[in-house]
């Protein structure tokens, strides 16, 4: 079991904290769904369409902690387009851990979809 929280804006601006909030807020209603570990995975934006994820073993508020306070994330940044996807996971296969917590890649384009998104 497990539950997946995905947050869209187009043409909304947003602050990188309201969007990693709304995340947040999104996976804690889901947290029944899978507590063992959960993770985020979100875009920059169309000047930086890299894709970042954060993921943690523990409780959500294990991962909130650990997004609010990277130094990587300019939270005040506003975008005016964003696709983010947040996951909890219940492990039934491979232990607990950071490396096995949810979402996982599997493309070497670095988020083919969310380049998709901001493609002109």
């Amino acid at each position: 079991m497990c539950g997946i929280f995905a947050y869209l804006n187009y043409l909304e601006p947003k602050t990188q904290r309201e969007i990693l909030e709304c995340l947040i807020r999104g996976l804690k209603r889901l947290e029944y769904r899978g507590y063992d570990s959960s993770g985020i995975a979100f875009c920059g934006g169309p000047k930086d369409n890299q894709v970042k994820v954060i993921r943690k073993e523990g409780k959500v508020a294990v991962l909130e902690n650990a997004v609010f306070e990277s130094e990587e994330i300019d939270f005040d940044r506003t975008l005016d387009s964003h696709l983010g996807i947040a996951h909890t996971r219940w492990a039934t296969h491979g232990a607990p851990s950071d490396r096995n917590s949810h979402p996982q890649r599997s493309d070497v384009s670095n988020g083919w979809w969310m380049k998709i998104l901001f493609t002109e």
